[in-house]
C-alpha cells in the first residue's frame, strides 16, 4: 500500500468514527427530547438494548422512553470518551456517559440525580449508514441531592428554557437537519 492509499484508509476510518460519534449524539438527543422519529433511526431493525430498567428490543425501548414520566421532569445526558473498533461493516464501541435528571419528590421538592456509566455497543453498517445493533448500559456511580434550583429566577427565568420534547427550540432552529439523521 503506497502512502496515498494508506492516507485514504486512515481518512475513511476517521469518517467512520465521526459517523459513530454522531450516531451516539443523535441517540442522546432523541432520548432527552423524547423524539421517537429520531430515536428510531439510530437502531438496526433487530437491535436490542439492556438499559437496566428495560431489556428487550430497541423498537420497544423507543416507544417506552418517549412516554411522559412524572418521576423525571428534566433529563440531559452526554456521551464522551468514545472508543470505536471498526472491522468492515461491523464495529464495537465503549462510550462514557453522564446523565442528569431532575426528579420531583412527594413533598414538592426536587432531587437532582447525576448518573455516570458506560454504553457498551455493537454497530452495523447497513446501506452505507451506521446503526446501533446492541447497547448495554453499565452504571458506575450515582449521586443524588435535593435541588436548590429556582427555575423562576435568575438566568432560568429570562433565558429560553429547554423542553423534554420535540417542542424544544432546537427543532425550529435554522438548519436543524441534524435531527433527520443525515
Amino acid at each position: 500500500m503506497d502512502m496515498s492509499q494508506s492516507m485514504l484508509s486512515e481518512v475513511a476510518l476517521l469518517i467512520d468514527k465521526q459517523q459513530l460519534h454522531e450516531l451516539n449524539v443523535r441517540y442522546c438527543i432523541g432520548v432527552d427530547r423524547k423524539d421517537h422519529a429520531l430515536l428510531s433511526r439510530v437502531w438496526a431493525e433487530s437491535a436490542t438494548i439492556d438499559f437496566g430498567l428495560f431489556r428487550g428490543s430497541a423498537s420497544e425501548f423507543c416507544q417506552l422512553i418517549v412516554l411522559d414520566d412524572p418521576a423525571v421532569s428534566i433529563a440531559h445526558h452526554f456521551a464522551s470518551n468514545e472508543l470505536f473498533e471498526i472491522q468492515g461493516d461491523k464495529a464495537t464501541g465503549q462510550s462514557y456517559v453522564i446523565g442528569s435528571s431532575v426528579r420531583p419528590q412527594g413533598d414538592g421538592s426536587q432531587e437532582n440525580q447525576l448518573v455516570g456509566g458506560r454504553y457498551l455497543d455493537t454497530y452495523i453498517r447497513e446501506e452505507g449508514k451506521w446503526l446501533i445493533s446492541r447497547r448495554h448500559f453499565v452504571v458506575d456511580w450515582v449521586h443524588a441531592q435535593v435541588s436548590l434550583a429556582d427555575y423562576q429566577a435568575g438566568i432560568a427565568a429570562v433565558a429560553t428554557n429547554g423542553k423534554p420534547s420535540t417542542d424544544d427550540i432546537a427543532y425550529s432552529f435554522p438548519h436543524a437537519g441534524f435531527f433527520e439523521g443525515e
